[in-house]
């Protein structure tokens, strides 16, 4: 298969947390955050037209740029910070009870067609830890 490369992050949403609450928690500086009815702004802070409806925090956990899947593969990386995050599985758990949300969003960048399988153990560490994982693909021509 071709190489490609892919960046992670960590996402929560929840209705009304407080940002700061999931940074203690989870022991990382978010990359991205607000509070739920704070006015809207744009990542540079220019105030937008209305207010959050929800919180939301999140943090890359790739590094600054996207990895190459000849170095790591995505699989790998996947289980091994699904390992280090079942830690915090209580808290993903009550996001979700609380009606919030909390996943894994993954960036794909390929020129040429490319695949992984994701085993059924990973996706059942991934169940348990109460995380989602959402894939976006951007085709590079």
């Amino acid at each position: 298969m071709h190489e490609y490369r892919y960046s992670i992050s960590l996402r929560v949403r929840h209705p009304s947390i407080d940002p700061v609450e999931i940074t203690n928690i989870l022991q990382l500086e978010p990359d991205r955050c607000w509070k739920s009815g704070t006015e809207r702004r744009t990542p540079k802070g220019r105030k937008l037209e209305g207010f959050y409806d929800e919180t939301y925090w999140s943090k890359t956990i790739s590094g600054e740029s996207a990895l190459s899947s000849g170095q790591v593969s995505i699989e790998q990386f996947l289980e091994t910070h699904i390992t280090a995050l079942a830690q915090h599985e209580h808290f993903f758990e009550r996001m979700q009870e609380q009606g919030g949300s909390s996943e894994l969003f993954v960036g794909l960048f390929g020129q040429r067609n490319f695949g992984y399988v994701l085993e059924p153990k990973l996706l059942g560490a991934m169940a348990e830890t109460s995380l989602s994982i959402a894939f976006d693909v951007y085709p590079t021509p």
